[in-house]
């Protein structure tokens, strides 16, 4: 059902609604979290995703602290901290008076023509300052310039991802314009809790029919054992980031229609279908 018209007969409202209250106490791990502190990285309290607001007219403080007073009881997750134990790591969600949520740092550049390289670096000690066990896991560095404000948001990776981001942003966006204008923040009601998520997710991992697919697995994990290594030109053990680099391929408008719309009338596909296919065949061709 490709357009709206098509899709709406098949929509329904969902009328659950998503407990509403603070959330608190021992939270589950994820997989990927379990993931995460299997790598024993040598500071694994730096490892964030952070972004840089800007407004030429410059932020105000009040409201910015309101918004993100908001943000960080609304979204619980972001008040977790992890503790280290004899037998691996724990999450724990503190509530919302368990101490510091979040930290705002003021650092003002007006009075510098350059400020570049001390901004940079008061935005990496800032990210580097997180402590996992004690909290907070959400630092902001507000910075003014004389052409206007930059505002740094970092929150440890263990806490936030991708599409949390965009959640962030419509909720901080919201909630700032109805700080400046004097109104009560109000953010769309909540969904299931990250606490919530991790239990279920591990109370199905736990049922039979998830250990049925044990043998698949396993099965994939021996074909990988016996799969012959890709050809490289050369041996180098001290790859390091600094050393990718990055393609990009833009499509033609004709191109992209072919891809969306045309090409699946043979066999009913996605575009995901069609663009593993096509790296399939290119490893192929590319390895034998």
């Amino acid at each position: 059902y490709p357009t709206v018209e098509a899709l709406a007969p098949h929509m329904h409202e969902v009328r659950r609604m998503a407990d509403q209250e603070e959330v608190s106490g021992e939270t589950a791990l994820l997989p990927i979290q379990h993931w995460f502190f299997a790598q024993e990285r040598e500071r694994p309290q730096h490892f964030n995703q952070a972004v840089m607001l800007y407004r030429a007219e410059g932020f105000e403080e009040a409201a910015v602290r309101e918004v993100m007073d908001h943000l960080v009881k609304h979204h619980d997750a972001l008040r977790a901290v992890f503790h280290q134990t004899s037998s691996g790591y724990t999450a724990w969600t503190r509530g919302v008076d368990e101490g510091t949520l979040y930290t705002l740092e003021t650092v003002d550049y007006r009075e510098q023509s350059a400020y570049a390289e001390a901004l940079e670096a008061k935005a990496t000690e800032i990210q580097s300052s997180m402590e996992l066990s004690a909290g907070p896991l959400v630092k902001l560095g507000w910075f003014r310039t004389t052409e206007g404000d930059h505002l740094l948001i970092a929150i440890h990776h263990l806490v936030v991802d991708g599409v949390s981001w965009r959640i962030l942003f419509e909720d901080f966006s919201t909630g700032y314009e109805q700080a400046i204008q004097g109104e009560p923040v109000r953010l769309p009601y909540k969904t299931d809790s990250f606490q919530a998520w991790a239990r279920e997710l591990s109370s199905y991992a736990n049922r039979p029919e998830a250990a049925a697919e044990d043998l698949y697995w396993k099965q994939l994990e021996q074909a990988k054992a016996e799969a012959a290594p890709l050809p490289k030109d050369f041996a180098h053990e001290g790859s390091v980031n600094a050393d990718s680099e990055v393609l990009t391929v833009e499509w033609t408008e004709a191109e992209t229609e072919q891809l969306l719309k045309q090409v699946h009338r043979a066999y009913n596909t996605e575009v995901n279908d069609v663009l593993l296919t096509a790296l399939g065949l290119a490893v192929h061709r590319w390895t034998g």
